[in-house]
């Protein structure tokens, strides 16, 4: 009588096998962890991008709507405004309620919105924006820096009538 016997295969991974293995994950990740990181960038940059937009919309919105001069300027501690073009990461937008061009919480003056975005930083033509009742603003142009490379990313610029563009980004910022 014959007997049949099954063989079964083995199962399993041989070193070869996971040395191969391990050397093809370890080359497919440096391909995809640089282009993440910068995809992480891009999407940090584009959110501080509408963060500012959302901001001078909120200022002329607010001026039209409250009849009184309304500003956006760059703060280093969320209740002050600085007196300077490179406006760092943080600005907010507040009502002036006594028409002195200065933010004093102690007249009057109400802090509409203070936005911060860590990633990024912006350059300015100038250290405040006017929003007016009728609905002008101070014309200015905004730099998005990328902290990567020191690139502009994105350029956007505010007319004298209060409207938002945006223009090539191109160069360094300074």
């Amino acid at each position: 009588m014959t007997r049949f016997t099954t063989h079964k295969k083995d199962q399993g991974f041989t070193l070869v096998e996971l040395i191969i293995t391990i050397a093809i994950a370890a080359i497919l990740l440096s391909i995809v962890v640089p282009s993440f990181a910068s995809l992480i960038e891009s999407s940090k940059t584009r959110a501080t991008r509408d963060a500012l937009v959302s901001s001078i919309y909120s200022g002329t919105e607010k001026a039209q709507s409250e009849g009184f001069f309304v500003y956006l300027c760059p703060t280093s501690d969320g209740s002050t405004c600085t007196s300077v073009t490179d406006w760092g990461s943080d600005w907010l937008v507040y009502e002036d309620k006594d028409s002195s061009a200065t933010l004093d919480l102690s007249n009057g003056d109400i802090i509409v919105t203070h936005l911060t975005s860590k990633t990024n930083s912006i350059k300015s033509n100038v250290a405040q924006i006017r929003f007016a009742p009728t609905g002008h603003a101070t014309a200015n142009t905004f730099q998005i820096c990328s902290n990567l490379d020191n690139s502009v990313v994105y350029q956007i610029q505010l007319s004298v009538m209060g409207r938002v563009s945006f223009a090539n980004a191109t160069g360094n910022c300074s």
